[in-house]
């Protein structure tokens, strides 16, 4: 473990710094922001709102499969957002049709907007019928096409919560960093691969490492800083997985002359101290957020 710990923490050894990192591991990493991007969500409902509208003409039609035979022919435009309704983002499926059938077949449905043939129009009544969207319109008491759209939206979003889980890290971190950058002269870059160096700047970049994306990429002159980062709220990867891994990155990258700091934080963490023990005896900068808001980031970039 380097020095630079021991100095900066006042600590006396190194498993003081280890059982510092754990007493401080933060549980979560969400933000308000987390939950649901509702930008995302208007925009894509924004996008359909009058194809939306039109489907209301459906609720409680009694004549339901005349009325919208009538709609995709006179209003080809709503095609796109049937498969919405189901909660779908493909405009091209495949379904079983007759699965108690020995002699099943496959359907392929297009949902682009186009003119449609009688037969496609019958197909999607059809479709209607048994996926049970025609139930929905005539008995889910739905009152606005529009307001149960958005719900399926939320849905939907939830799916993007594991992207949003791993970039919060980034966001949390990226104000400070940038912060960091400003004071001791670095120019920061995020989610760049490491050879935008070499045809940004010049920097000659090893192969092995040229495609490989990076959270944060300090530059000053031609020291280079690799800065990672991860939550690790103890589901997915195993604990020996993720610092085996970042020990490689490492050790790659000082090949190429490049410096490493690794960021992990999250509940994920507990328990696994050796691991961790691991992690400081074989990376030499590693810090959790509590270290990062002490300041002991900054001391490692102004060092290096």
């Amino acid at each position: 473990m380097n020095k630079l710990y021991l100095d900066f923490l006042n600590l006396n050894e190194q498993e003081s710094v280890i059982e510092k990192f754990h007493e401080t591991i933060i549980d979560t990493n969400r933000s308000y922001d987390f939950f649901t991007d509702w930008s995302k969500i208007k925009k894509h409902i924004n996008k359909f709102k009058i194809e939306l509208n039109i489907f209301n003409s459906l609720i409680w039609s009694k004549e339901f499969e005349k009325d919208l035979k009538k709609i995709l022919k006179d209003y080809p435009q709503v095609i796109p957002v049937i498969p919405l309704l189901l909660a779908i983002r493909e405009k091209n499926l495949k379904i079983i049709k007759d699965l108690d059938s020995t002699n099943f077949s496959i359907v392929n449905y297009d949902f682009n907007a186009r003119t449609l043939s009688d037969k496609e129009i019958e197909d999607l009544v059809e479709f209607f019928n048994k996926t049970g969207l025609k139930k929905f319109f005539l008995e889910m008491g739905a009152k606005s096409i529009q307001d149960y759209a958005i719900g399926v939206e939320v849905g939907l979003d939830t799916h993007a919560r594991k992207n949003r889980s791993g970039r919060a890290m980034e966001i949390l971190l990226k104000p400070i960093i940038e912060n960091i950058s400003n004071k001791l002269g670095y120019k920061p870059l995020f989610q760049k691969k490491f050879g935008y160096l070499e045809d940004k700047y010049k920097i000659r970049v090893n192969p092995s490492i040229k495609n490989r994306k990076a959270d944060f990429i300090l530059i000053k002159n031609n020291k280079i800083i690799n800065i990672e980062v991860n939550f690790f709220s103890g589901t997915g990867s195993k604990p020996q997985e993720i610092v085996d891994s970042y020990i490689e990155r490492q050790n790659e990258l000082k090949e190429n002359g490049f410096e490493f700091i690794w960021i992990t934080d999250g509940e994920g963490w507990k328990g696994q101290k050796n691991q961790i023990h691991k992690g400081f005896d074989k990376i030499d900068y590693l810090l959790n957020i509590h270290f990062v808001r002490l300041g002991l980031l900054e001391e490692i970039i102004c060092r290096i």
